[in-house]
């Protein structure tokens, strides 16, 4: 008999130890899933962050280019009028080479007897000075010409070469701008692709390790490690206790399962507790609610958001303090507030004695 209950002993130990050896197990399984998820999730606000400066780096691109291209207008406008410029020199030009040419011609046809023959005709030394000086007056006239044409030429190809350097300018820097703008847009694509993979790998994630949150509440392995709630809004005012009374909006007089606290609509709610969401749903007279089971047989639950407010799906592990949801007025209400409500064992409890 003695040696039987010794063996009976023994089995229990092992089984406990077994028991316990698994729920660690199960336990270190759980966090290092949740480890992997907050990997990807990590990951995935690097590359949303680098897809950020990309946008606002091809933004800035994109001034420059538009500068660019108002610079390139303004400098076609300078081109044009530029252009009716050279024109203009051009056919001035052309007629004083037709105008010194001809003096050339007709120099070439005379020669040099002929000035000399013009300078001896004169019938008095008085004629004959001021025919020499009409003759000199001739040739410095025709060097002029000669200086005027030359100096025309240079602003010509001054204005020319001016009109070149600055539209090379602008194709190059224009060049340059358009050739950063598609590197960009490469690199924003291959982001695009990097987060669609990143976002299929943490979905998968999530519905994983939502599976094994909810599997470790099912069996035991999750536990409430004491201590107050934090307070699901930023006000701790409670604008309706827990206990019975009159029903502001049916006029029943009937139980408040839990308490109100006051708070604006689009107000943060906080879960109370580390936890794992069982239900994030909407609910008759309750609008959209979020129960969270944080371990122990102690539960809580959270009511009357908006469903587009809600952060948190069954199965996600929350902690103490993370915004899950935002106050509403969803439901059987008379304007936003908080409602929530504490669950040992199933049963309700007064949520004040749990409050810090």
């Amino acid at each position: 008999m003695k040696v039987r209950t010794i063996s009976g002993l023994l089995v229990l130990c092992l089984v406990t130890t077994l028991i316990s050896v698994n729920s660690l197990r199960a336990e270190s399984n759980v966090k290092k899933a949740r480890e992997e998820l907050d990997e990807i999730r990590e990951q995935k606000k690097e590359i949303k962050g680098d897809m950020k400066d990309v946008v606002k780096e091809m933004e800035e691109k994109q001034k420059k280019m538009d500068k660019i291209a108002q610079k390139i207008d303004q400098t076609n406008d300078k081109i044009y009028q530029v252009n009716k410029k050279l024109k203009t020199i051009q056919k001035r030009l052309e007629k004083k080479e037709e105008r010194y040419k001809k003096r050339l011609r007709i120099m070439y046809q005379n020669g040099e007897m002929g000035h000399m023959s013009s300078l001896l005709a004169a019938s008095s030394f008085s004629e004959f000075l001021s025919r020499f000086e009409m003759l000199r007056l001739i040739v410095k006239q025709d060097r002029h010409l000669v200086n005027e044409i030359v100096r025309e030429k240079k602003v010509e190809l001054k204005e020319k070469k001016k009109l070149d350097d600055l539209t090379k300018d602008w194709e190059k820097q224009a060049k340059e701008a358009e050739q950063a703008y598609e590197e960009l847009q490469e690199v924003k694509q291959k982001n695009k692709v990097k987060l669609a993979e990143i976002q299929e790998e943490e979905r998968i994630q999530e519905k994983e390790v939502r599976k094994m949150n909810l599997l470790a509440l099912r069996n035991g392995t999750f536990e409430y490690p004491g201590g107050p709630f934090h307070w699901p809004g930023d006000s701790h005012r409670v604008t309706s206790s827990y206990g019975y009374r009159k029903h502001p909006v049916t006029g029943v007089y009937k139980m408040h399962t839990g308490i109100d606290t006051a708070g604006k609509a689009g107000a943060p709610i906080y879960a109370a507790a580390d936890g794992v969401v069982i239900a994030s749903r909407p609910s008759s007279g309750y609008g959209w609610i979020i129960m969270i089971d944080h371990g122990s047989k102690l539960t809580t639950l959270y009511a009357h958001m908006y469903p587009h407010t809600v952060r948190v799906r069954r199965g996600d592990y929350v902690e103490r303090g993370q915004r899950i949801a935002s106050i509403g007025s969803n439901g059987y209400s008379t304007g936003p507030h908080n409602h929530f409500e504490v669950r040992k064992n199933g049963k309700l409890q007064n949520p004040m004695n749990y409050l810090e």
